[in-house]
């Protein structure tokens, strides 16, 4: 998704570790999330959850810029940086795909009528060329 949308460098490193670290947080939740599905929570929680996780990315020593991705996941997306943005919507999708909302198809279909509000729509269409080549499966998809 980053290389879809530009990225490069240093750019595209800080968007693998925030990938690879964007639910960190959920371990300093008392009650565990359904399934780890944070998109389908509401906004105010999704934010929190993000927070907490950017604090503990700052532990790591995985960088300030990682964990200001982590952090920023949850804010509207016109005041994300572009790697929060690609975080958020990927997540969304995979999330939307263990809900049953109709496989792949319809969880991008989902992302499409959340773009203006909750997705960038520019990012919602490089996930949907990146699907199109067979570039991402959803993690409970096998």
């Amino acid at each position: 998704m980053g290389r879809e949308l530009g990225l490069t460098g240093p750019r595209l490193t800080v968007l693998e570790h925030a990938a690879l670290m964007h639910d960190i947080g959920q371990l300093s939740l008392v009650d565990p999330v359904a399934g780890g599905a944070t998109a389908l929570l509401p906004a105010a929680e999704q934010r929190r959850i993000a927070l907490l996780g950017g604090a503990v990315v700052r532990r790591t020593g995985a960088g300030p810029a990682v964990a200001a991705v982590v952090e920023r996941q949850a804010d509207p997306y016109r005041e994300q940086p572009l790697a929060a943005r690609i975080v958020r919507t990927v997540n969304a999708y995979d999330d939307l795909c263990g809900e049953g909302v109709g496989g792949p198809l319809g969880a991008l279909e989902q992302l499409r009528l959340g773009t203006g509000h909750d997705h960038q729509p520019q990012v919602v269409e490089a996930l949907g060329r990146v699907l199109a080549r067979g570039g991402l499966t959803p993690a409970g998809a096998g």
